[in-house]
């Protein structure tokens, strides 16, 4: 087996992951949701806390995808409940909810890994891998998974995008002319959703987020200009990838996690020196 061949699931995870967030990326930063990625990648904590638990009384549940279950599960649920209690008309400062909402999902999935640590003589499956997540032996069915999400999440937007569009810039004026606002929001945070349920695995709930913050920021740099942005934001998530993946050919014990995170704060420092010296040419 070749390394392009072995390295084929990373690559293709990777990439579908780095390019369904920075679609996303763009709304996100304009909705000021810069934080939702860490209530909803954090919950997933809890949710394989809860399968931890449960393992004690039946191991069989003790399974990689039997906890990966139970990080889908809560990671939709924080998702649902975040979206109704931070909806923008009769709702909670968003932000409040997601703190109170990261702050549970941890303090439960430490004191499981504790408890079952405790019970077990040593650390449950994946304690570590579900914070930084694991990009070294990724199997071909999770990598064709997380590329048909991906794929379902892009054509979601791309078909939805106008009424995304006015929902994230002034949702009030969105849902005054005729745009189903709160299904949009709802959507919309399912979406983000997805995209972490399949990225937290990869690249770990600590680090996930910044898939979700750095494209969009980079690109709002380069230009005010919608389409131009969104393309920006692209061409950053894709390039972040890219560059992780060098990384990891040459480096293999380089953590694919760090190495994307690191690669898109060096464009978007990049980016924000070009845009400074741009300002003061004449």
């Amino acid at each position: 087996m070749t390394l392009g061949t072995a390295l084929l699931p990373e690559i293709l995870t990777t990439a579908s992951i780095a390019a369904a967030c920075a679609l996303l990326s763009v709304f996100v930063v304009s909705r000021r949701w810069a934080f939702i990625g860490e209530g909803i990648g954090h919950s997933g904590f809890g949710g394989a806390g809860t399968v931890w638990m449960l393992s004690l009384a039946y191991p069989t549940l003790h399974t990689r995808w039997a906890i990966y279950g139970g990080v889908v599960v809560f990671c939709l649920a924080t998702a649902l409940a975040i979206a109704y209690l931070g909806r923008p008309r009769g709702g909670t400062n968003i932000d409040a909810v997601i703190g109170i909402f990261l702050v549970a999902s941890v303090a439960w999935g430490f004191l499981a890994r504790e408890l079952y640590a405790r019970s077990r003589g040593g650390l449950p499956l994946d304690a570590d891998n579900l914070l930084f997540g694991r990009a070294n032996d990724l199997p071909p069915q999770f990598a064709v998974a997380a590329a048909g999400v991906c794929a379902a999440v892009v054509a979601a937007v791309v078909l939805l995008a106008k009424e995304i569009v006015y929902y994230c810039f002034d949702p009030a004026m969105a849902e005054a002319s005729g745009v189903r606002a709160s299904l949009v929001h709802y959507l919309l945070v399912l979406l983000v959703a997805l995209t972490i349920i399949v990225g937290a695995p990869v690249f770990g709930s600590v680090l996930v987020t910044a898939l979700l913050v750095l494209p969009g920021a980079t690109a709002l740099l380069l230009s005010d200009r919608l389409r131009t942005t969104v393309t920006a934001s692209v061409v950053v998530g894709v390039a972040g990838a890219a560059a992780a993946l060098i990384v990891r050919a040459r480096y293999p014990f380089f953590p694919m996690g760090p190495a994307i995170v690191l690669a898109m704060f060096g464009l978007f420092l990049f980016a924000y020196a070009w845009t400074r010296v741009r300002r003061r040419t004449p």
